[in-house]
């Protein structure tokens, strides 16, 4: 009887006092259960400033983002549509956004930026085998798509000083400090002129070291010697800078995002004496090569760059002076051939004025590519701190 009294003693005192162990395990249940009750408190707290966020937004998209929706939605759109896509070179269609709308392809503008009126439409241009999907949106005061020609036009046209002219029915930049430098992906270029088309064409701004090449190497009769022809379409150089544009060289001078960014151009090709005081293109655009992805720059093109009103004839050395085209230590071609003779090229000496120079020579290359009117900016003023930069 005694054992089971202190058996039951024993009994009772445990139930008295459970395992602490089993307190713990408890307690921490306890504790579980409350961070979990607070994370989801949060979860919940945080899901509704969202909700309220939204609803004071309207869940606008920003203004680059409905352009990249433009874009992408006129892709998918011609995917199904491919027979209205353009065939010719140059030729350009254009579908609105109520019709990409309306495909389902994306929401209608007035959902993308709410208490806000929007039109936009998707130009659609074929660029040699490329078709370019170029967005505008339109939303009056508040944003415009902006194209990199009316940036340069804001500039501001100048008769006096360095700056943007009115030239040639073209606006062609002079002087020695400009403000005309535009950076693709590979390359800083310089712009040397807005076309009455409203095309850029732009020139390389410094050079590598790699991008050197005679004009041409063949036998020349006339010589009785390797000095080669200066007729761009037989040249060398015509191969070389095609293998340039397409990328068979080392050097990379355009991305395919440049490319796309690029139209074909009349490249003027035709020939003019060392003596020739005419500087409107108009003996070089005497014949043309048409349909060009690349090129180099004419005399008249480098004359008129220069603010030096002594500057008047193709080799008058004053044309080094107030010019920001010209390179110090560096010798590069021009496209234009010598007419007194077959076999002479004109170049820019490294002392800034133009020279002849057998075909044969070997010089730096400084190509043209011409930009299409419908190229947007995205950032920059034109200065080399601060470049225009495209979309």
């Amino acid at each position: 009887m005694n054992e089971n009294k202190g058996k039951e003693i024993i009994n009772n005192s445990n139930q008295m006092n459970p395992p602490k162990s089993s307190k713990d395990n408890k307690e921490m249940k306890k504790k579980l259960m409350r961070i979990m009750l607070i994370v989801v408190g949060i979860l919940v707290a945080l899901l509704v400033i969202i909700l309220i966020f939204s609803l004071v937004t309207g869940g606008d998209k920003t203004y680059e983002e409905i352009e990249e929706e433009l874009k992408s939605s006129a892709i998918e759109y011609y995917k199904v549509q491919s027979g209205l896509l353009p065939q010719e070179e140059g030729e350009t269609v254009t579908v609105k956004a109520s019709t990409l709308a309306a495909a389902e392809l994306m929401k209608p503008l007035s959902e993308l930026r709410k208490d806000e009126e929007c039109s936009g439409r998707v130009e659609v241009t074929k660029v040699g085998d490329n078709i370019v999907y170029t967005p505008y949106l339109d939303c009056g005061n508040n944003y415009t798509t902006k194209e990199l020609y009316k940036a340069v036009l804001e500039q501001g046209i100048v008769t006096t000083g360095n700056g943007l002219y009115d030239l040639n029915g073209e606006k062609v930049y002079r002087g020695d400090n400009v403000n005309n430098y535009v950076m693709l992906d590979n390359q800083m270029f310089r712009i040397v002129k807005v076309t009455a088309d409203n095309k850029i064409l732009l020139i390389l701004n410094e050079m590598d070291s790699t991008i050197s090449s005679y004009y041409d190497d063949r036998y020349n009769q006339d010589k009785l010697f390797n000095s080669g022809y200066n007729d761009y379409r037989v040249s060398r150089m015509y191969q070389y800078l095609d293998d340039l544009y397409n990328n068979k060289l080392e050097y990379s001078l355009l991305s395919n995002n440049d490319k796309e960014k690029l139209t074909s151009f009349n490249l003027c090709i035709g020939k003019r004496s060392p003596s020739d005081a005419v500087n409107n293109n108009s003996l070089e655009c005497s014949d043309v090569l048409e349909n060009q992805m690349i090129g180099l720059l004419t005399v008249s093109d480098f004359m008129n760059a220069s603010l030096d009103a002594n500057c008047k004839a193709t080799s008058d050395k004053s044309c080094q002076n107030y010019n920001y085209l010209k390179l110090s230590n560096i010798d590069w071609w021009l496209i234009t051939g010598n007419s007194l003779n077959n076999y002479e090229v004109f170049y820019v000496r490294s002392s800034g004025f133009i020279d002849e120079s057998n075909a044969s020579g070997y010089k730096k290359i400084r190509p043209t590519v011409m930009l299409n009117n419908n190229v947007m900016i995205k950032s920059g003023t034109g200065t080399e701190a601060n470049p225009f930069v495209l979309k």
